[in-house]
């Protein structure tokens, strides 16, 4: 074969792989960053900051309830199931005293550990309850 030939081969073989390494990476990319599809991962969200918001709105006994509520339905707004089971696993369980609606046990009591839907159960009313619920029905 004559050299004259082996270049502009060798030229257009090298563009068509980094043609294709191209087009494989902004695949790649583009499922990365998808969002609002259920394919999340916890790099979306960050889920432990919202785990804790809503900790800190909840865990102190507080009879008004007004800002609590608000607190927690403006935390969850925008977020789909896929990213609220990130937020679940991310609380965890936390103590929580079902009787005084606060994290504070007294002598005679034992503190008892409860998973995020325990705390949203007890802290918000039945209509606000059951709105959450039916945006993550796996979860709550």
């Amino acid at each position: 074969m004559e050299s004259s030939k082996i270049l502009p081969i060798s030229v257009g073989v090298a563009g068509f792989t980094i043609l294709l390494f191209s087009i494989a990476q902004a695949n790649k990319t583009r499922k990365g960053k998808a969002y609002q599809d259920g394919n999340l991962t916890a790099q979306s969200i960050n889920a432990k900051d919202i785990a804790t918001t809503l900790y800190n709105a909840m865990k102190q006994a507080n009879f008004t309830n007004t800002e609590k509520r608000k607190t927690i339905l403006t935390t969850l707004t925008g977020i789909n199931e896929a990213q609220f089971s990130w937020i679940v696993k991310a609380f965890g369980k936390r103590y929580y005293n079902r009787l005084t609606g606060n994290t504070y046990f007294a002598l005679w009591q034992t503190p008892v550990k409860h998973p995020l839907k325990v705390w949203l159960k007890e802290e918000l009313s039945d209509s606000d309850y059951q709105l959450l619920k039916s945006n993550y029905p796996k979860y709550l």
